[in-house]
């Protein structure tokens, strides 16, 4: 009798082992929990809170409505910067088309503000046969000069900033006009191998200015920009004495590095040019008549002698006498 009562009890214990073995898999992997299989832990995995912070911003409902939302603003924003743009130049035109003086002005000023130069440069040119003769013009030469400046027309500022120094010489402007001409002027230099026009120009404007002010704030920055002009200007002449050289021009090329030693002492290139100019008369009294070969050597010896007093140990000294013994031979 005991051995039956004892069959449903194991029947009861395997059933509860195999329902617990179900119940300790982990939610998520599938596998036995901590307990191991068939044991049971007492713990089950925490739950985030329903209405905690982190679940309300991992959310991707939330993500997507963010999304939505900043499209949208950006979208709004992008509409009321095109239909103020619209109001703008719906406003310009009339103005341009029908405006009075003053209301021309007054526009131009605005777009000068906004830094729409273009506008503003149209409105005073027309502005500027209306003002002939009167003390507004020196207002209106100004902003149109610093409008054509900011928009990076230099030459244009350069001529409206000379024309305001020279029609209000006792204007309260003056000084800054001439500085800024001549910057402009220097602004306009271009790369050392194209033509220097305005680069002389630019020295020559920025020494008036030097002369006339000397005093001034901008008469350092004016000296500073001279020494760069003049460094543009002499590697322009080595260039030119170098093209000479290469292309077997010898007298040219000696003369050339001659006046380059002359126009430009300070020049970093000064021993090379010496070296070069050298060279190039010793080449040019080798490739003469010998009629004429002593009198191009005794050039040579002299300039050897300058060069030696200068570069005593120079590292072209070597070659250079090289070129002197072979001229002493002939002299």
């Amino acid at each position: 009798m005991a051995r039956q009562r004892c069959e449903p009890a194991r029947e009861c214990r395997r059933e509860y082992k195999n329902k617990n073995l179900f119940q300790n898999r982990c939610p998520g992997n599938g596998k036995a929990g901590a307990g191991g299989p068939g044991k049971s832990t007492g713990i089950r995995p925490e739950k985030e809170k329903p209405g905690s912070l982190h679940t309300f911003l991992s959310s991707s409902y939330l993500r997507t409505m963010f999304c939505k939302r900043a499209t949208y603003l950006a979208f709004l924003l992008a509409m009321s910067v095109f239909l103020s743009g619209c109001a703008y130049q719906k406003e310009y035109n009339k103005v341009y088309n029908q405006g009075t003086v003053e209301e021309k002005y007054d526009f131009a000023v605005r777009a000068y503000d906004k830094q729409d130069y273009r506008k503003s440069i149209i409105l005073f040119e027309e502005l500027l046969p209306l003002f002939r003769g009167k003390d507004a013009l020196e207002g209106i030469l100004y902003n149109l000069a610093y409008a054509y400046f900011y928009d990076k027309d230099y030459f244009m500022s350069a001529y409206y900033f000379r024309l305001l120094s020279r029609q209000f010489p006792n204007g309260s402007h003056v000084e800054q006009a001439t500085y800024m001409s001549a910057y402009c002027k220097a602004l306009e230099s271009p790369d050392y191998r194209l033509d220097q026009t305005a680069t002389k120009e630019a020295i020559k404007q920025l020494q008036l200015y030097i002369n006339y002010y000397p005093d001034s704030r901008r008469a350092e920055e004016a000296g500073r920009l001279i020494g760069e002009m003049r460094q543009k200007l002499a590697m322009k002449a080595f260039h030119i004495a170098g093209m000479y050289y290469k292309r077997n021009l010898y007298n040219a090329a000696a003369i050339s590095y001659r006046n380059f030693l002359k126009d430009y002492p300070e020049s970093p290139d000064r021993e090379e040019a010496m070296y070069l100019m050298i060279k190039s008369g010793y080449l040019y009294a080798k490739n003469s008549i010998r009629a004429m070969q002593p009198e191009r050597y005794r050039k040579v010896l002299d300039d050897y002698e300058l060069f030696l007093r200068m570069y005593s140990g120079s590292k072209y000294r070597e070659e250079i006498e090289a070129f002197v013994e072979e001229a002493r031979k002939h002299a």
